[in-house]
C-alpha cells in the first residue's frame, strides 16, 4: 500500500471517497506528480484489502475530475495536464489555514512566543522525519 494512503473502515466517509481525497491530496502536496503511475486497480485493492470495484469507482471519479488518466495497456497515471494548478491552490489553502490557526491561537490566549515555539517544534519534527527531496 502506498505510504500516503490510509483507509479508515470505521469512519463515516465511504472508502471510495477516502481514496479520491487522498489521491487528490497526494497530488496537491507533491507526493504524486503529473505523469506518475498509480497502482493498478487490482494491486491497490489487494494492498488495502478492499473490493476492486471500490477502487474502480474512485479511479473513475478521479478521471472525471481530470486528475488521472487511464490508457489501455499503459495503466493509470496522474494527469500530465495538471501542471502546477493543484499545487498552487494547495499552497493558497495552506496559507489560509495558517492564518486561521494564528487567529484561533490569539483568541485562546496563546502568546506569540508560545505559538512560535509550537510551530518551531513541529517544523523540526516534520522536516527531520521527512527524507530530503
Amino acid at each position: 500500500m502506498p505510504l500516503w494512503l490510509h483507509i479508515n473502515r470505521r469512519g463515516d466517509v465511504p472508502v471510495y471517497l477516502q481514496v479520491i481525497e487522498q489521491i487528490r491530496h497526494a497530488v496537491q502536496v507533491g507526493i504524486l506528480h503529473p505523469g506518475d503511475a498509480l497502482p493498478t486497480v487490482r494491486d491497490l485493492a489487494k494492498s488495502v484489502a478492499i473490493s476492486p470495484n471500490t477502487i474502480s469507482k474512485a479511479y473513475g471519479e478521479l478521471e472525471k475530475l481530470g486528475l488521472i488518466e487511464s490508457r489501455a495497456g499503459a495503466g493509470t497515471s496522474v494527469s500530465s495536464a495538471l501542471g502546477d494548478t493543484l499545487r498552487a491552490q494547495a499552497r493558497a489553502d495552506l496559507h489560509a489555514r495558517l492564518s486561521e490557526l494564528v487567529i484561533d491561537a490569539a483568541a485562546l490566549g496563546v502568546s506569540a512566543e508560545e505559538l512560535g515555539d509550537w510551530f518551531t517544534g513541529e517544523l523540526q519534527r516534520v522536516f527531520i522525519e521527512l527524507p530530503a527531496t
